[in-house]
């Protein structure tokens, strides 16, 4: 991306430019593996036994995997804020 006034390209804003696109690629990953996994889950067979006990600790720990990925997008925000302050400082 060229600067309007300088005409120069600022690596800075293709790199914060990287990791919004980045953030919004997980962001829409994240949704289409929750809808994907709660549509499958509810055509799982939970007949008592073994395998309903697997199961449900399966569905289970997926769903807390889903809760946790939110973590994800913290840390691609905070490496985006960190990778314009270290840009910003080396503009200097």
């Amino acid at each position: 991306m060229k600067n309007v006034f300088t005409g120069k390209t600022a690596k800075g804003q293709i790199g914060a430019l990287q990791s919004v696109l980045a953030f919004v690629v997980v962001a829409i990953a994240i949704i289409i593996g929750v809808r994907v996994f709660s549509d499958v889950e509810g055509t799982i067979n939970l007949d008592p036994g073994v395998a309903n006990t697997t199961a449900t600790n399966v569905i289970d720990q997926t769903y807390s995997a889903f809760e946790l990925s939110a973590v994800i997008l913290i840390v691609l925000i905070a490496g985006t804020i960190l990778a314009v302050l270290i840009r910003f400082g080396q503009a200097g």
